[in-house]
């Protein structure tokens, strides 16, 4: 099975309890779980492979070390795979460098009337792009491959973004990134290598050409045929009770529960975690002190993505910022509203400075600029009132990063150190880039091989 070339934000996976004790009479309501006197054994299963997280990543290598003839158990909290496939947000290749003036620093927007941008600027956007990929991307050929970094660490990978781009006359492009990339954050502070990671040839070469989607225009069926592949090695709305990496020298040992089901024991030879490692998402691991000190650096931003159903407003509206640098909206904001092809309803993408953001701040941040825009004319009156949303997700923690300090100090090569230790391997964003293309090359090039070599696997 073969995976085509979309963007993806990554779920939220984090553990429950740490149970280390007997099990019996046991009973999942909702997220409580109750305990009575011991009676039994919980279920075994053995495999070559327990992956956590039912992602992009975890999916693409589930299936690959599938073909390769092992045996997997895919742990995923929520009730689908996938997660919440996030298209880049961009206008077809023939107009792809057309700007849509439609959000001002006074929190104003206007019309959503799109804007052409002057010949001259459409050419020296088309400039900056070839400069960027004749004297950095060149310069960096492992950035579609993983946080390859070198070392030492170069200087200017962690200078700000913005000032990199002018050292490498490249600051032209610097809108485009702000809109088709989004949210990496703030470009004039972002750390150049982030920013360099959020355009790498491969997407830079869809931006100037053509992006590859799933010929039913729904991406879900790519993860609904994996389901299918995968079938009952996938453990849907399954919470992580314990791990175990210590005792068993030859794998791990993992406690899980679903609800209205006796907790399940699943002992594999490896383990892949394919969920974001931050320490509020892993906190039920028994972490290593080394591993501890790695991941405790990581920080995030966040995203809320969904569906909105505006009634009485049927046009596309993109929100690029007038009067700020590089044109990038005020933030926390909303990339615009997107039709989906269906009446009212639209694609929202809220970014936040914050990786703490709930399901609510990311509601309100849709309301508050609808009725901005409703101040003007541009939707409906009553449009902050009447929005609903049939569907949405809440993407914390979304791209994690760390400092320019900690890149400076070299934490990438800390980072990918440890792949392979204590039977654990990494893979995702973290370890990658924030584009399932990324990750899947980082799968193919490093998850997958390493995971083949270890279990003897051709």
């Amino acid at each position: 099975m073969r995976f085509s070339q979309l963007v993806t934000a990554l779920p939220l996976w984090f553990g429950s309890v740490n149970a280390n004790q007997s099990w019996a009479g046991w009973a999942g309501l909702g997220d409580q779980t109750k305990w009575s006197t011991p009676c039994c054994s919980p279920n075994v299963v053995d495999v070559d492979i327990a992956i956590i997280g039912g992602g992009s990543g975890g999916i693409h290598a589930a299936i690959h070390l599938k073909d390769a003839d092992a045996s997997v158990s895919v742990i995923e909290k929520k009730d689908q795979i996938g997660g919440t496939q996030k298209h880049i947000p961009t206008l077809p290749p023939a107009s792809s460098l057309t700007l849509v003036l439609s959000f001002l620093r006074t929190q104003t927007w206007s019309s959503g009337i799109p804007i052409p941008a002057p010949d001259d600027q459409q050419q020296a956007i088309r400039a900056a792009a070839q400069a960027y990929t004749k004297n950095v991307l060149s310069k960096y050929g492992w950035v579609d491959q993983g946080f390859l970094v070198p070392d030492p660490v170069p200087e200017e990978l962690y200078l700000p973004f913005s000032q990199f781009a002018e050292n490498y006359n490249f600051s032209a492009l610097l809108p485009t990134i702000a809109q088709v990339d989004w949210y990496i954050g703030n470009l004039t502070t972002l750390p150049a290598l982030y920013g360099i990671k959020s355009l790498g040839p491969g997407l830079l070469g869809s931006v100037f050409g053509e992006f590859i989607l799933s010929s039913t225009g729904n991406s879900r069926s790519l993860y609904d045929a994996a389901l299918k592949e995968l079938g009952s090695s996938v453990l849907l709305n399954t919470t992580i009770l314990n791990i175990d990496r210590h005792s068993n020298s030859t794998g791990v040992t993992l406690l899980v529960s679903q609800p209205g089901s006796a907790p399940k024991t699943i002992r594999a030879r490896k383990l892949l975690v394919a969920i974001p490692p931050t320490l509020k998402n892993i906190w039920s691991f028994d972490l290593s002190k080394q591993e501890e000190a790695i991941f405790s650096k990581f920080s995030s931003l966040g995203y809320f993505a969904g569906v909105a159903n505006v009634p009485g407003f049927n046009s596309t509206l993109t929100n690029m910022g007038a009067l700020t640098p590089f044109n990038q909206p005020i933030i926390p904001g909303n990339h615009g509203f997107i039709t989906t092809g269906s009446p009212n309803e639209f694609q929202i993408g809220g970014g936040f400075d914050s990786g703490d953001v709930t399901d609510e701040e990311g509601k309100d941040l849709v309301r508050k600029n609808l009725a901005t825009l409703a101040a003007v004319g541009a939707v409906p009156a009553d449009a902050a009132h009447s929005v609903t949303f049939p569907y949405t997700s809440n993407h914390m923690p979304y791209n994690v990063r760390v400092t320019a300090e900690d890149i400076k100090a070299g934490f990438y090569a800390k980072l990918l150190a440890p792949q392979g230790s204590r039977n654990t391997y990494w893979t995702g964003a973290a370890f990658s880039g924030h584009n399932s293309a990324l990750v899947w090359n980082w799968n193919e090039g490093t998850i997958v091989p390493g995971l083949k070599k270890d279990l003897g696997l051709k």
